[in-house]
């Protein structure tokens, strides 16, 4: 009996090694397939982000921070604030992917994130992202911005002097009829008076 159970431990070894049947993977030269709902390490579209900071706001552990970064679109993300995420306090819910009104922020597939300090495991949008603008596209963009800019407050001024131009004709036009009436009050206040001084004389 006893005979008959070490031959059986060493005819399995001999079947694995003879047949190549896979007993372990060869992580991390080799990973498993992952389902495409998988939760792994979050994908950061820097293209469309806006810097709102939902995703900060509403994260349970407040594991997310938003930091500068510089090949996003100024168009649209004026301050450049990007997600940064410590992924020591993350727990994986799924809520910032869900607040994001841009769907620029998802979860992807990728899963290592091991490091051999503690900062390792902090990943900012230089690692997150996975499109970004070139630094060229950023200058064009910054250019862009700034003519709109420029554009905007021309127009907020020629709106403001319009405004003053036209405060300015008010007054004028309300000054004269104001000087008409004190006018005729004063002519009226003389005939007033012209009539009752006569009266006055007559009386004596």
């Amino acid at each position: 009996m006893l005979k008959r159970k070490m031959i059986k431990n060493f005819t399995w070894p001999l079947k694995t090694a003879t047949q190549e049947i896979e007993v372990t993977r060869l992580y991390p030269e080799v990973m498993m397939e992952l389902p495409a709902a998988e939760r792994g390490i979050h994908e950061l579209n820097a293209t469309i982000c806006i810097g709102c900071g939902s995703c900060a706001r509403v994260c349970p552990n407040s594991c997310i921070e938003m930091v500068h970064f510089k090949f996003g679109n100024p168009l649209k993300n004026k301050k450049m604030q990007f997600p940064q995420i410590d992924y020591g306090r993350c727990m994986f819910c799924g809520l910032c992917v869900d607040e994001c009104p841009v769907e620029c922020l998802k979860m992807g597939q990728r899963v290592t994130m091991a490091g051999w300090e503690r900062k390792d495991i902090i990943k900012g949008p230089d690692f997150l992202a996975t499109k970004r603008f070139s630094s060229k596209e950023v200058a064009d963009l910054e250019a862009e911005a700034k003519r709109i800019a420029a554009e905007k407050k021309r127009i907020a001024d020629a709106k403001k002097a319009a405004e003053k131009e036209g405060a300015a004709k008010e007054g004028a036009a309300k000054k004269p009829a104001k000087e008409g009436a004190a006018a005729n009050g004063a002519a009226k206040k003389k005939a007033a008076a012209a009539e009752a001084k006569p009266k006055e004389g007559g009386a004596a």
